[in-house]
């Protein structure tokens, strides 16, 4: 498909994130956690180097699981594109307004991780998204922390850390 409109999720999508009720597999799971309503098909093509994403997406938009926004610009916070795969850092998250809630916290957390770790970051993402109550969820979140201290370094843990921080509920 040469379509590279903005990729969104449907509400089907953000069901099936939530529940789990279609029981995708982990790489289409994996595409589906990508699509953040800012990113091009060519930008997810980009993040994941498996063959057959192309095929996914393409599945993903026939079930439709996502839908593409070739019109304007979404109204959300857009990521320059040298960061575009990066986590936010400490200070753009300190300065932005974020939402402080646990499905914003949980969005950011699944959204980091796949991005640093891409389809091994599925189990992490599970965890997080099981996590019914913010001192559930602080709990798995330095659980992440740590685990991505030790794959990608200290600097990209914490600015995990910063992101998720700003955006979960005081517990």
């Amino acid at each position: 498909m040469a379509d590279d409109g903005i990729y969104r999720k449907t509400e089907k999508g953000r069901t099936e994130i939530a529940t789990r009720a279609n029981k995708l597999g982990m790489r289409e799971r994996t595409m589906l956690i990508m699509v953040d309503d800012k990113t091009p098909r060519s930008g997810l093509l980009a993040r994941s180097a498996h063959p057959s994403t192309g095929d996914i997406l393409d599945a993903l938009l026939a079930q439709e699981f996502i839908e593409t926004d070739t019109g304007t610009a979404p109204a959300v916070k857009t990521v320059a594109p040298a960061a575009e795969a990066a986590p936010v850092s400490p200070a753009t998250s300190a300065a932005a307004d974020v939402e402080v809630s646990l499905t914003s916290a949980s969005r950011f957390a699944c959204r980091s991780l796949v991005d640093v770790m891409g389809p091994a970051a599925d189990d992490l993402t599970a965890l997080v998204e099981k996590s019914r109550t913010p001192e559930d969820l602080a709990l798995v979140l330095e659980k992440c922390r740590v685990i991505l201290q030790g794959m990608v370094g200290k600097q990209k843990a914490e600015t995990f850390w910063a992101g998720v921080s700003a955006r979960l509920p005081k517990v």
